[in-house]
């Protein structure tokens, strides 16, 4: 279709330019009106004839070509409507987002407030466990003191009595004190035997 268009172009000027620029020089006739139309009636004939020939052709052309046109503006329509749709899910999705994220919000305070709370359970739990076995040992420990206080008590009363004992008697008491001791354990030995 180039090669037609290009073909009148240059057909249409051949047949405007005036005559007297094709000349040979020493010729000496006059351009006039009548040439001028005769050359246009040439120009209009040439562009009939070629037309007519042409004519499917040119249909065929500015048929397609119209409709290529519409089918560009049909895509494009399309792709606008796309795109539009698209942009409202974004929309949606981001303003989603923003509910999602108040909502991860949340549950993240829920679970921290939840694993505070576990904690100070178990750090309850700790604290009274360890409250018990101190208890425990404490308790041990000062039956232990009470039993060594008590070893200690006799102890101390045996040795206050012996010193007592000792204060009070002269040395005949301790020779008859252990005569008698003697003789009581060989009345013993005499009667298991």
């Amino acid at each position: 279709m180039k090669k037609i268009v290009s073909l009148v172009v240059v057909i249409s000027i051949y047949a405007v330019l005036p005559v007297s620029a094709f000349a040979a020089e020493g010729e000496g006739s006059g351009w006039g009106w009548i040439e001028t139309i005769g050359r246009w009636a040439n120009l209009f004939i040439l562009v009939g004839a070629i037309y007519y020939f042409t004519r499917e052709s040119i249909k065929k052309f500015f048929v397609s070509r119209r409709q290529g046109i519409a089918d560009e503006i049909e895509a494009a329509q399309d792709a606008r409507a796309d795109a539009e749709s698209k942009l409202e899910e974004m929309e949606r999705r981001v303003g989603a987002l923003d509910e999602e994220l108040e909502e991860l919000r949340r549950q993240a305070e829920e679970e921290a407030q939840a694993e505070r709370r576990r904690a100070l359970e178990l750090g309850e739990k700790e604290v009274e466990k360890v409250i018990q076995t101190a208890e425990r040992e404490i308790g041990g420990l000062a039956k232990a003191a009470r039993q060594d206080l008590k070893a200690y008590a006799a102890e101390l009363a045996v040795e206050m009595a012996r010193s007592k004992i000792e204060a009070e008697l002269d040395q005949d008491t301790k020779e008859h004190v252990v005569e008698r001791f003697i003789v009581k354990l060989d009345t013993a030995d005499g009667e298991q035997s």
